[in-house]
């Protein structure tokens, strides 16, 4: 689990520089209009991460 966890992140953090880089040129960067997409995206990626890693977390207590 820890390993997907960080693919996830690492994935969330791709696509916020993506978004970055959209919103600095300005333009349509890798076929998405809007900087916004890359964005909505990664905090998909980050939030189940963030979630799995809470799991993990769980069944060490128990």
């Amino acid at each position: 689990m820890k390993i997907i966890c960080k693919i996830l992140v690492r994935i969330g953090a791709i696509l916020m520089l993506f978004g970055f880089i959209a919103f600095l040129k300005g333009s349509a960067f890798l076929g998405v209009g809007y900087p916004a997409n890359y964005f909505h995206a990664a905090t998909s990626f980050l939030v189940l991460a963030l979630c799995l890693k809470l799991v993990c977390k769980c069944e060490k207590k128990e």
